[in-house]
């Protein structure tokens, strides 16, 4: 029977028609699924780069996100219109390991190409219906007699090679270039199957091959098993179905997503559609654990994306291990309850900083990677988290403490420089206000406030310390220095038990007070009979010399300004570390006896006192009075040039013995 002319032309047009439907519906959901591709790049954990590279590469790919959909793009345009413009008689028979340079030359296809044909391979027989279903409709389309299966504009090898010339647009190392690929195949391929339906159903409701079926869902598809029920001839095997479904959810749960839902409803209808309905029990339970896991409201999000990838692996334990959800002791049950309970706390108090979410993460890619999950494994999750959550508390907090002192540290420092500048001024150490007074401001500034009662009852106290170690000049001012003197060593050792400060630093210190005080007194001593001043007096500044310090006792309990071990890191800021010792500077002990040059004359002086970290070094003569007061750098640099030395030090004991018995007539 002759078929008329304009019915061929209107079947021709309406073919024409559908190809370009196809084509365009192609594009566009291609299109989503690339930029969905890209933006899911960030929660891939199986690039074969160093984590470093990695975040460099997502951060390349969604800024040529563009570049990467519009070359696609073009590629699957040029094969649509090479596939239609192709005449089917004539067409070359092409295969899965026949690869097309396309536009593309260099040392690295070869790896490139050797990549790609793995991950054709990989793919070639999970869409293998759609393929032979889509290639057929497309050559109704265009009515081509013959077409190879490899020239389908829409199988996996034309798609890889879509890639490729989108990817090689970017100008990467082969090295990056294989990380793509990897990604393309795990985001992009294995979510075909619902654009395969989509482009099949579109042909087939424009009338193209009307007489054949539309193809199924393969297993390999990431929607899983068909839809439709297995033929009731078909005798399936229990074990290995159970395998495939629990691999899919496995695989899902191998990726850490921001969409997450409960599986357990979809999962019992899976299961029941293959006749493994052994296991309601398990899932019912487990269905409404996550129910309510999911539906609470103060759980915060991220935890809840993490949660999620537990459920399989909690359901493959629940069923290998018998009775394991009824157990009181449950570890999975304990493990959850633990993880929301302190998430939901840390939440609610507005630490977040706090949480344990990227434990958990690092955990659930473990567990992924294992063939086999027991009970041990949640009780292991359980215990490290809960050493995370407590390291990881107190890390931030120590961080925001040494935070908080760098930044309270120069104010109290300029605060305190300002009060003891008349001691600079005379060259006295400040050894005593870097060791002690310092911390404790700062403590107090931290804890309490610079406005708070604490902070300006020490300032006066500090006051009182400098006024007390400038010497005086007339005897009422002597006689209110002897008053004092008592006041200032207990208030100091107060300050230092309030710090918790290791006993010999406490020893140490109150016997440099103790020198200090003794020559203020002689100093005080020698200034009222040679009747002249030599620093300028102190007795107007602001404290109450009535003042007994009761009130500052009883704010120095014991330990309340404890420093802890973490923020000495801040005041060692204070001045650079003591230099390495040279010479004898280190065996220096109290009570040696040197001999120090002052200009032509080289004078017998003993070691009175050297700070416990011996920093400071402090000599006097025979009769106790002081010859320097000196660091270690200097005292160092000294005995190298011999200005300090120890020639001749034993006549010392016979020099002081003699001194001794002049001073005895």
């Amino acid at each position: 029977m002759t078929v008329p002319t304009n019915s061929r032309t209107t079947a021709t047009t309406s073919g024409h028609d559908a190809f370009a439907d196809a084509a365009s519906l192609s594009k566009k959901l291609i299109g989503e699924m690339l930029v969905r591709m890209v933006e899911s790049a960030e929660d891939y954990h199986d690039w074969s780069l160093s984590e470093h590279d990695s975040a460099r590469l997502v951060k390349l790919i969604k800024h040529k996100q563009r570049i990467i959909c519009s070359s696609f793009a073009f590629q699957l345009k040029q094969h649509f219109a090479e596939f239609k413009a192709a005449d089917g008689s004539q067409s070359q028979e092409r295969s899965l390991h026949d690869w097309e340079r396309i536009g593309l030359a260099g040392s690295d296809d070869d790896i490139e190409i050797t990549e790609l044909v793995a991950i054709t391979t990989r793919y070639d027989g999970a869409f293998k219906e759609f393929d032979r279903c889509i290639l057929k409709r497309l050559q109704a389309c265009t009515r081509r007699a013959r077409a190879n299966l490899y020239e389908n504009p829409l199988q996996v090898k034309q798609l890889c090679e879509s890639f490729r010339y989108a990817v090689d647009s970017l100008d990467l190392d082969v090295s990056f270039k294989l990380a793509l690929y990897q990604l393309f195949a795990d985001r992009f391929i294995e979510s075909l199957g619902p654009l395969y339906r989509r482009i099949d159903q579109l042909l087939f409701e424009r009338g193209m091959m009307p007489d054949m079926a539309m193809a199924r869902i393969q297993l390999r598809s990431p929607d899983g098993l068909s839809e439709s029920e297995p033929p009731s001839t078909l005798k399936i095997n229990q074990s290995m179905c159970q395998l495939v479904l629990l691999q899919h959810y496995k695989e899902k749960s191998r990726i850490s997503s921001n969409r997450f839902q409960n599986y357990f409803p979809e999962l019992k209808q899976r299961f029941a559609r293959f006749g493994l309905d052994g296991y309601d029990e398990q899932i019912d339970q487990l269905n409404l654990i996550f129910k309510l896991i999911f539906e609470d409201e103060d759980l915060p999000l991220p935890v809840k994306q993490q949660l999620a990838r537990l459920q399989i692996y909690v359901f493959i334990t629940a069923i290998q291990e018998d009775g394991f959800l009824r157990r009181s002791s449950n570890p999975a049950r304990r493990l959850l309850d633990s993880i929301i309970s302190s998430e939901v706390e840390i939440a609610r108090n507005g630490n977040s900083e706090f949480s344990g979410v990227r434990f958990i993460r690092d955990q659930i890619d473990s567990m992924a990677s294992l063939q086999f999950i027991t009970v041990d494994h949640y009780t292991q999750m359980l215990e490290g988290y809960q050493r995370y959550i407590t390291e990881n508390e107190n890390a931030i907090r120590r961080k925001r403490k040494l935070d908080a002192t760098r930044k309270v540290l120069p104010l109290v420092k300029e605060r305190l420089a300002e009060i003891t500048e008349p001691l600079r001024q005379q060259g006295t150490s400040l050894i005593l206000f870097e060791k002690v007074w310092l911390p404790l401001l700062v403590q107090i500034a931290l804890q309490i406030g610079m406005d708070s009662d604490p902070w300006h009852k020490t300032i006066s106290m500090v006051q009182k310390q400098v006024w007390s170690l400038i010497p005086k000049t007339s005897p009422d001012e002597q006689a209110e220095l002897i008053e004092v003197l008592p006041m200032v060593a207990h208030s100091l050792h107060r300050a230092m038990r309030s710090l918790k400060l290791a006993e010999s630093l406490q020893q140490s210190l109150r016997d440099f007070l103790n020198l200090e005080q003794q020559n203020v007194a002689e100093q005080t001593a020698r200034n009222i009979i040679e009747a002249r001043r030599k620093t300028r007096s102190l007795s107007a500044q602001s404290f109450a010399p009535e003042d007994d310090g009761a009130e500052f006792d009883e704010i120095m309990q014991t330990g309340v300004f404890q420093i802890p071990p973490d923020m000495m890191k801040a005041f060692k800021s204070i001045r650079p570390e003591a230099p390495k010792k040279i010479n004898h500077v280190e065996s220096l002990a109290i009570g040696d006896w040197v001999h120090i040059k002052q200009g032509q004359e080289r004078k017998l002086a003993k070691l009175a006192w050297k700070a416990e970290d011996s920093i400071l070094f402090i000599f006097v003569d025979r009769d106790g009075k002081r010859v320097c007061e000196i660091d270690a750098t200097t005292l160092a640099q000294k005995i190298e040039a011999g200005d300090i030395s120890f020639d001749g030090v034993g006549s010392a004991d016979v020099t002081k013995s003699r001194t001794s018995f002049m001073k005895t007539l």
